[in-house]
């Protein structure tokens, strides 16, 4: 075993491609929004991952979020607003976690980088 080491430079070289529509986000505004990133470490039962990621600027219905999710954002702004109408704007230094089964509206100000550990078991 060894240590991982994540470095923010390597984000800069993964391959852009369409954010599409799945079962927990839709796409509800964005120019022809593209994303990308890179997964550092994933568990042997898959139940645990790290990694980082990069999007261009795309707003998001998401509903019933698929797992736990910690984010630490490199760069860029996202405002995301909760069912209830609550919104924050997070941008670079910013660390959240997004809850499993979170229902609201992400909303990029500008493109974003971001490191992300989720955890996805029952």
């Amino acid at each position: 075993m060894k240590i991982i080491h994540l470095e923010a430079a390597d984000v800069e070289q993964v391959e852009l491609k369409a954010v599409e529509d799945l079962s927990f986000m839709q796409v509800i505004d964005g120019d022809n929004p593209q994303h990308g990133g890179l997964s550092h470490f994933i568990s042997t039962d898959d139940n645990f991952q790290v990694g980082m990621s990069t999007y261009t600027k795309v707003s998001l219905k998401l509903t019933d979020w698929p797992t736990s999710e910690f984010m630490y954002f490199l760069e860029g702004q996202v405002e995301i607003t909760d069912e209830g109408g609550e919104s924050t704007v997070y941008g670079r230094g910013d660390a959240i976690v997004m809850p499993k089964g979170f229902n609201g509206t992400w909303r990029q100000l500008s493109p974003i980088k971001k490191i992300h550990v989720t955890y996805s078991a029952e």
